[in-house]
């Protein structure tokens, strides 16, 4: 998004302050606290307010998984890069869980990956030893949870699911940090020995500035462009029907849970309709809507349903559809954590803190270092 001359106020706030982070989702709000507990005077910015965007837009799914399958993942990587993200995101699990608890957020136990045919299973099953291989604790099974048809699961030790939006608002809330919300950022500008950041309604001057604006960032500075996309995610609710999942399930193209409520929420299909969701535009499309819904119809027909909401969210994908951690090409006072490619609530936290010490220590991101796109 871009602000006009017309919706800034006349005369902006001025602020100080040693840190503004600029994105106010899980990832924002989770920088911002990391900075807060050693020490720093922070300010955390967003366009709206916090959980705006993504963060407040998911299916609550916190997954030991990334984009990538883990045996497509150690083909990109190597095992020992796979690993090691794989150490990263079972770490951003744990906290999550933690974090849910400590803040009394909803959390439901499990999800389970589905193959809907012989030849998934196979890939599937693969895919739990690999992770077996590895030291962590999956169940791989031939069998359907649902009776509805389905080839086989696995489901992952420690994955849940969560209130994405309370659980941000929570994190932003015990922060402890200045937050600035209403407040669209349109320019980082360097001055002499610090930096401005130009928002709507807040000018605001520091020393460091972290990104985390996912699929927005490319706004915030030319070079994002070449690492990170808007790609939208798209879901519907449906009316209350009678308990037909007794855990969260996704496949190869498709996500889907039944809230506490009765409701059912379906999400995905993006690789159908590929040419239109990769756009910022936030707004629901009739055709992969109906796509969602008869995905349900065609795997529960014994359900009778309504639509009753449907959302639109934008994430950021990078090329390799893994996070990208790094600093402005010569502008070290500027970094960033992007391109979560709708995994943020699998590694949005430890991410946040690489970057914290990316900034603060010198240590390298490693395997999710932006480096490595030239």
């Amino acid at each position: 998004m871009t602000v006009s001359v017309w919706q800034e106020i006349p005369e902006p706030i001025q602020a100080e302050h040693d840190d503004v982070v600029i994105g106010a989702g899980i990832v924002g709000s989770y920088t911002a606290t990391c900075l807060r507990e050693r020490g720093r005077d922070v300010a955390l910015v967003d366009a709206r307010f916090p959980a705006a965007g993504a963060s407040g837009r998911n299916a609550g799914f916190v997954l030991t998984a990334q984009r990538e399958t883990y045996p497509e993942l150690i083909r990109q990587v190597g095992r020992e890069a796979a690993r090691e993200i794989l150490a990263m995101v079972r770490d951003n699990v744990t906290r999550m869980r933690t974090l849910a608890k400590g803040f009394n957020v909803p959390l439901e136990e499990g999800a389970i990956h589905l193959a809907e045919t012989a030849a998934e299973a196979r890939e599937l099953e693969h895919w739990a030893r690999e992770l077996e291989a590895d030291g962590t604790t999956v169940e791989f099974a031939h069998r359907d949870p649902y009776g509805t048809g389905y080839a086989a699961m696995m489901q992952v030790e420690n994955d849940c699911m969560v209130h994405p939006a309370r659980l941000t608002e929570a994190i932003a809330a015990a922060s402890g940090v200045t937050l600035y919300d209403h407040n669209e950022v349109y320019a980082i500008e360097p001055a002499s020995d610090h930096l401005i950041v130009r928002g709507r309604r807040v000018h605001i001057r520091c020393r460091q500035v972290y990104i985390a604006t996912n699929g927005y960032s490319a706004d915030l500075h030319p070079y994002l462009r070449r690492i990170v996309r808007p790609v939208r995610g798209q879901i519907l609710v449906t009316t209350p029907v009678q308990c037909i999942l007794s855990v969260a399930g996704i496949t190869e193209n498709h996500y889907f849970r039944q809230l506490p409520d009765g409701r059912l929420l379906i999400g995905g299909a993006r690789a159908f309709f590929e040419a239109q969701e990769y756009t910022a535009e936030d707004t629901v499309t009739p055709n992969l809507h109906v796509n969602l819904a008869n995905y349900l119809r065609h795997w529960f027909p014994d359900v009778e349903f309504e639509i009753e909401r449907q959302w639109a969210g934008i994430h950021g994908f990078t090329p390799d559809r893994r996070v990208a951690i790094g600093f402005i090409p010569n502008e070290k006072r500027i970094a960033f954590a992007v391109g979560f490619s709708g995994y943020g609530n699998s590694i949005g936290l430890v991410a946040a803190e690489r970057m914290v010490e990316l900034a603060m220590d010198d240590r390298d991101a490693g395997p999710l270092s932006a480096l490595r796109f030239p």
